[in-house]
C-alpha cells in the first residue's frame, strides 16, 4: 500500500522540479502556482507513505511526533510542513499575483510575500525526504 503513494510522490516532485526548471525559461507565475500545488501534493503522499511503512494511524501531528523525527532532520520537517501550508493558504488567498519572481498572497489580512527560490527550498526539501525513505528500492 505505501509503495503506492511513494511512487505518486516521486511523480509529483518530478513535475514540480519540472515546473521550477520551466519557471526559470519562462518566468509566469502559473509556474511557481504549479510548483506550489504539485510539492504540497508530493509531500502529502510522501507522509502517508512514511505513516503506513511505520504503521502509525493519525494525521500530521503524528507524523511530526512519531515518525518524522527517526528519518527526517527539523528543517526538511519544517519545510514539508510549510508547503501545506502554502497551498492550502494559495486555495483561500482572494488576492494572488506575481511581481518578478515573487508571489503575493493575501492571508488572514496580511500581504506574504513567497519568492521563487524559497518554493525551490521546499522542492529541495521534499526531495531529500524522498531520499531518506527507509526502503531502498531502484524500480519505484
Amino acid at each position: 500500500m505505501w509503495k503506492s503513494d511513494f511512487i505518486e510522490a516521486k511523480y509529483h516532485l518530478a513535475v514540480a522540479e519540472r515546473m521550477m526548471a520551466g519557471y526559470a525559461e519562462y518566468p509566469e507565475k502559473r509556474f511557481l502556482i504549479g510548483v506550489i500545488n504539485e510539492a504540497a501534493r508530493a509531500v502529502s503522499r510522501l507522509i502517508r507513505s512514511f505513516m503506513i511503512y511505520d504503521e502509525v494511524k493519525g494525521g500530521l501531528n503524528d507524523f511530526l511526533k512519531r515518525v518524522a523525527p527517526k528519518y527526517l532532520d527539523a528543517v526538511t520537517c519544517e519545510h514539508l510542513v510549510k508547503v501545506l501550508e502554502i497551498e492550502r493558504a494559495q486555495k483561500e488567498s482572494p488576492i494572488e499575483f506575481a511581481r518578478g519572481d515573487k508571489i503575493i498572497l493575501l492571508i488572514r489580512g496580511k500581504y506574504r510575500f513567497l519568492t521563487a527560490s524559497r518554493i525551490g527550498e521546499f522542492v529541495r526539501s521534499a526531495k531529500c525526504a524522498v531520499s531518506a525513505f527507509p526502503v531502498d528500492f531502484r524500480q519505484v
